[in-house]
């Protein structure tokens, strides 16, 4: 039993989506506890109110980015997944693309910036530099990840972290504030961008001829649009929290919640990193075998289920005691938005498993179509919840897409006809679960990491033992 067990591990550790999977989770777990380490000693040096500030940069940064990709992500990748050589026009024509949606972007911020926000001349030239910078790194990933070569910006993302990292306890205090930090974070994603290039041009990664500017463009925007549109009907959930507080609420609300983001971060990663290491095998599946994928995803589903929520309801079962010790007291009002964010994220990763499942599958106008249903209905509930600070806007994230959870099941097992074993347990566990890390910390005010470690064990004992019994006999 024990050869047979050894046998079946070392068997799934060579398959290459595990393999990959692997890299990247690695890497974004090492860069994750890098990272939480430079952000204590943000936090040791901020104030909330700045702290608030920096990240509003970063986010504002990652707002242009995101628009400014045009949905042309998820293409690029499956495309080069399917056809390497296609790979060099892919990049040189994504980047010209995306270089001249950013100007545009850039402009109407500007408008936006004047009315509404808040930001000075020099922070605004920041954003700018930041999101053009990232046009290229972004790109440029995307060509490792469509090849299924996953190490070099693994390892891209650990060094990255350990130059914040070494930048943040090197810079004199006198010289910390928001806008020379927000500089530095530019500076290395530069550097970043510069090292993906050069790796693609020395192992002759970039192959293919370069096709006509507005042919390629032409094509990647036809199948693109529905991703494109889905990420602007989104952008209330994905991007625009804090403009939502910018407006509404403070600079302090804007520091809660980007910390929240920022310590809720490492899970979120595995699981997106899950879901990017997988997207490239699913695309070829249903190019080479519908059943097999359909088979795979009907047992599989579960198992991702189950992951994400033992690692959000571990997260939000200890993180308060996480925050009491590490984090100044000014920061204490941010548990309460981490744990609410926590399960926001177990919802959201559901969503984008269904997402991956059915852009895999060419069917990106069901993504729009339930990106536009749960926009209409969500944005006006973030909006308000914003009156109320981090909290409420962090309850109202959960509210609207515990609701929503009801019609993607719906469009999910009507348009693709695929059942998935075990889901309505895993749901009626997460609602338990929600229920139970609430209560406890509540209730429990002795022996706490006792008592909550031995909740702990019971709940991950029982997860571990379903998987093991059951995991073998359903992908068979």
């Amino acid at each position: 039993m024990k050869l047979h067990t050894t046998s079946w591990v070392h068997g799934l550790l060579k398959h290459k989506v595990v393999r990959n999977f692997s890299y990247l989770t690695a890497a974004s777990a090492l860069a994750q506890v890098i990272s939480f380490f430079t952000v204590l000693k943000i936090t040791s040096l901020l104030a909330p109110e700045d702290y608030g500030l920096f990240t509003f940069l970063m986010a504002q940064g990652m707002l242009l980015i995101s628009v400014g990709d045009l949905g042309i992500r998820n293409i690029i990748i499956r495309s080069v997944a399917r056809d390497g050589q296609r790979t060099n026009d892919l990049m040189v024509n994504g980047v010209i693309l995306r270089t001249i949606s950013l100007v545009v972007l850039s402009v109407l911020y500007l408008v936006y910036n004047h009315y509404f926000g808040s930001l000075g001349g020099w922070q605004l030239l920041l954003v700018f530099a930041f999101s053009f910078v990232n046009v290229f790194s972004n790109l440029f990933e995307n060509a490792f990840l469509g090849r299924e070569r996953m190490l070099p910006p693994s390892l891209v993302s650990i060094a990255h972290s350990v130059l914040w990292f070494v930048a943040i306890f090197a810079l004199p205090v006198e010289y910390v504030d928001p806008d020379r930090l927000f500089l530095i974070y530019l500076c290395l994603h530069a550097g970043k961008a510069i090292y993906l290039y050069c790796y693609l041009l020395k192992y002759d990664l970039l192959r293919g001829q370069v096709q006509n500017f507005w042919v390629s463009s032409r094509a990647l925007l036809s199948e693109s649009w529905p991703y494109f549109l889905l990420l602007l009907v989104m952008l209330p959930f994905t991007r625009l929290s804090n403009n939502f507080l910018d407006i509404n609420s403070s600079s302090e609300e804007v520091g809660y919640f980007n910390l929240a983001q920022r310590l809720i971060g490492p899970v979120s990663l595995v699981l997106d990193f899950a879901l990017a290491a997988v997207f490239p095998n699913l695309s070829s599946l249903w190019v080479t075998d519908r059943s097999r994928l359909k088979s795979l995803v009907s047992a599989g589903f579960q198992y991702f289920m189950l992951a994400g929520l033992f690692l959000c309801f571990s997260f939000s079962l200890f993180i308060r005691e996480v925050v009491d010790i590490l984090f100044p007291a000014s920061y204490l009002p941010a548990v309460v938005v981490c744990q609410l964010q926590i399960w926001y994220l177990f919802l959201t990763s559901i969503d984008s498993a269904v997402g991956t499942i059915l852009g895999a599958t060419d069917n990106e106008r069901y993504i729009l179509q339930l990106g536009v249903v749960n926009s209409l209905c969500a944005t006006p509930l973030l909006f308000y919840g914003s009156y109320y600070g981090a909290v409420g806007l962090a309850a109202a994230f959960v509210f609207a897409f515990a609701i929503f959870q009801f019609y993607l099941w719906y469009v999910f097992r009507s348009k693709l006809a695929i059942r998935v074993r075990g889901a309505g347990w895993v749901w009626a566990l997460a609602i338990l679960l929600f229920g139970v890390t609430t209560a406890a910390d509540r209730y429990i005010t002795e022996a706490v990491w006792l008592t909550k470690g031995a909740i702990w064990v019971m709940v991950s004992g029982g997860i571990g033992w379903y998987t093991y019994r059951t995991y073998k006999t359903a992908v068979r």
